[in-house]
């Protein structure tokens, strides 16, 4: 039988998610007559369907090719599926491992066992949009449509009524009428600031916010105050053209941007600097000094702008989101979501600063991601120890040669500007390195089951 080409949609919802799609992915490169070829990212979603309150799933595609037949491919899915635990007891439930067989060529079939293609994938933002990644020109059999406009479609139709077109404004001056008429009209806004440079990690924030707001705000200003280093400044990429192309796309509601002196004019006192508190000691604190002041400052006053109901902030930015926490504490508001990080395939945290990763840089980043789960591992094993979990982490970074800023633990509910003695009960692992002239940092919350908060 000649190849034919197939898409797999992936999703987990329990357990180790990434873990289990991974060794989903090994399962398949094993399977005899199937090649596995583009992999998208692994995409964070929220659940469709089924019994209320279930956990968020980790969802992804994958394109092959396969001599094997439409049903022998169902029934090793299938068996695949069983080997990691899934029970099928309960429609759109809560599963370990759920494997979709979406198109197998352009074989059409409606059977009790098998229905292709897949009836319902082209409704389902959670399989379309890892497809745009591998595919957004591939006309869908069901649409007629390309990806990429079907995923249009369907973002346009999830938007909140009302919402309507993004709004961009060039001052926070001009974004305070348009808030205070949301806020007159009893409207709840979320709020996602950036420095801009967006990728998917951000607009995931935005339509992690999207979930809990009528409106959702992201103000994009490369913030002076929390650069040390005028060189890193100088040359951190700025598109505001394209950044409010991609937050149109993602459901935000009003971008805005504006000089140092619009955020906080010379005529109003200018530049008023706020004690970040003292989750800022130690660590990024330390190799930074008065970063996290800037990003308590600039901070409170986009607060002082906006006015949110909630403030989403990504947890790959694990001290400043302690920051954070304790300002809007100190004040009074907003409440603060902090969101899970958003991987590359490979695991390497997104951040605006891979672009200037050499391949062999690239390559060896993947370290910072292995040294995180090896450190997971080991304190499931029971190991919890903060000094033998914190030369783990530096023995794994060390064998890529990493230039290591810091590798060590922290109890996360009780802050110390070094590592603490000791077994920890609560701990997350955070990493700091360079490879050349690119710092990377990411985290792991060793005491939950996914790493995240």
């Amino acid at each position: 039988m000649s190849l034919q080409p197939v898409t797999i949609a992936l999703g987990a919802n329990l357990g180790e998610r990434r873990a289990t799609l991974e060794a989903a992915l090994n399962a398949l490169r094993a399977l005899p007559g199937f090649e596995v070829g583009a992999v998208s990212r692994w995409h964070e979603t929220e659940p469709v369907g089924g019994p209320p309150e279930q956990p968020r799933y980790l969802n992804g595609v994958l394109l092959g090719r396969t001599s094997l037949s439409a049903h022998e491919l169902l029934r090793a899915l299938q068996a695949i599926e069983l080997c990691f635990g899934r029970e099928r007891s309960v429609p759109n439930g809560p599963r370990t491992l759920d494997l979709d067989l979406i198109h197998f060529g352009e074989l059409r079939c409606a059977e009790a066992e098998l229905e292709l293609p897949h009836p319902r994938s082209e409704e389902r933002l959670f399989v379309l949009e890892p497809l745009l990644e591998l595919a957004p020109e591939r006309i869908l059999p069901l649409s007629g449509q390309t990806v990429a406009v079907r995923v249009a479609h369907l973002r346009a139709r999830a938007t909140p009524r009302g919402a309507g077109a993004l709004i961009a404004c060039s001052s926070p001056q001009a974004a305070q009428p348009i808030l205070a008429q949301w806020r007159a009209q009893g409207l709840r806004i979320g709020f996602v600031p950036t420095m801009g440079a967006l990728h998917e990690g951000h607009l995931a924030l935005v339509r992690r916010a999207r979930q809990n707001a009528d409106r959702v705000v992201v103000s994009i200003f490369v913030n002076p105050l929390q650069f040390d280093d005028p060189r890193d400044l100088e040359r951190y990429p700025r598109d505001f053209a394209n950044d409010t192309r991609l937050l149109e796309s993602a459901g935000a509601s009003l971008a805005f941007t504006g000089t140092l002196e619009q955020f906080f004019p010379p005529a109003q006192g200018g530049v008023r600097r706020i004690d970040p508190g003292p989750c800022a000691q130690g660590l990024e604190g330390a190799l930074r000094p008065g970063h996290f002041e800037g990003v308590a400052t600039i901070v409170e006053r986009l607060f002082e702008i906006v006015e949110p109901h909630e403030a989403t902030f990504g947890q790959k930015d694990f001290q400043q989101t302690l920051v954070v926490r304790d300002l809007a504490r100190r004040r009074g508001a907003p409440r603060i979501c902090v969101a899970p990080t958003v991987r590359e395939p490979e695991g390497l945290a997104m951040s605006s600063r891979n672009v200037f990763l050499k391949p062999d840089e690239r390559r060896r980043a993947l370290a910072i991601h292995a040294a995180l789960r090896g450190a997971h591992a080991l304190y499931a094993s029971g190991v919890r120890d903060a000094g033998t979990l914190g030369a783990f982490l530096r023995g794994a970074l060390s064998k890529e040669q990493l230039e290591i800023q810091y590798a060590t633990v922290r109890d996360p509910e009780v802050w110390t500007p070094e590592e603490p003695k000791g077994e920890l009960a609560n701990a997350v692992a955070l990493i700091a390195v360079k490879l050349g002239s690119v710092r990377l940092i990411d985290n792991w919350v060793l005491s939950s089951p996914d790493g995240g908060l």
